[in-house]
């Protein structure tokens, strides 16, 4: 069993080594919510980087122990008044990177662009890609299509811009316009859609055209570009127009949506499922209209 070292939350950083670049703040919240109540489940894992402990697993957890001192103070003190569990390791930079990527990738939390980058980060080493696939028991076909949908992504540096919340702000005498992990979530789909032959390759260059050329006027934030992908995965024919491709992409602007991470019960999930498949849309297009259509009853009823 390896040692647990307890370490004060102030000497903790996320290691520039770290392939998890962007925290969703819904879910470090949520995370942050059961540490309250559990404690932390699984230490950390870190190594020395200068005067402080870098991260290398665990960046979220991180977040949340940071979230639960600033909100719930009487919590923190509970579990973290001694310090931080952490497992500290000797690691080199090779090692912390494939350490780093193998349990985010165990975990499924980390968006398409942070697995090509993080790929690519250990071809940088000089890996080949079949000493990455077998090296972290990948499939050596996802290895490749990971890494050319960041190398793509990479490609378009002049048009994409790096990921942050909300829709990227458009600046004076600049094109970077596009979410740079919407795009690559946006490839992603594509990308599995063309290897099914659910599309042809020249369909999937006319959906990034049309998004590129969507963006020119009109800024594309990573949760439309993810919406726009949910909505090609559900409906592929709808790149066989590019009328219809523009219309559906300008539509999702113009709804101004934001991600929120929830819990659903597994029976309302089927449910809302079967109401999506009935009426042929999306699932997160079902939710909104059924909360919509709850939340119009419910201002009725208040008004009466």
């Amino acid at each position: 069993m390896e040692q647990i070292t307890l370490i004060s939350i102030d000497e903790l950083v996320p290691s520039w080594i770290n392939v998890r670049q962007h925290v969703d703040q819904e879910r470090v919240r949520a995370l942050a919510e059961d540490i309250a109540i559990r404690g932390l489940i699984n230490p950390l894992i870190v190594r020395k980087e200068g005067d402080k402990y870098g991260v290398i697993c665990g960046r979220m957890r991180l977040e949340a122990i940071r979230l639960l001192r600033k909100e719930k103070p009487e919590a923190f003190e509970r579990f973290f008044a001694q310090g931080v569990p952490c497992v500290v390791k000797e690691l080199d930079d090779l090692e912390a990177l494939e350490l780093s990527l193998s349990e985010n990738l165990r975990q499924n939390t980390l968006t398409p662009e942070e697995v090509g980058q993080g790929l690519a980060r250990l071809a940088e080493f000089g890996l080949t890609e079949e000493e990455i696939s077998t090296r972290l028991l990948l499939d050596i076909a996802m290895v490749r299509r990971a890494l050319m949908i960041y190398r793509r992504v990479s490609a378009m540096s002049n048009l994409v811009a790096s990921s942050r919340p909300g829709r990227p702000p458009v600046k004076s005498g600049t094109k970077k316009s596009i979410s740079r992990s919407g795009v690559a979530s946006l490839l992603s789909v594509l990308e599995k859609k063309e290897k099914r032959g659910e599309i042809r390759p020249e369909e999937k260059e006319r959906v990034l055209e049309v998004v590129k050329n969507v963006a020119q006027t009109k800024p594309l934030s990573t949760s439309e570009l993810e919406i726009v992908a949910k909505k090609i995965e559900t409906f592929p024919e709808i790149v066989k127009d590019t009328s219809k491709l523009r219309e559906v992409i300008e539509q999702v602007v113009q709804m101004d949506t934001v991600s929120r991470v929830i819990a659903l019960r597994r029976d309302i999930a089927r449910d809302v499922e079967q109401y999506a498949e009935q009426r042929q849309i999306t699932f997160d297009e079902a939710v909104n209209q059924l909360l919509e259509e709850a939340l119009k009853n419910m201002r009725k009823k208040q008004k009466s």
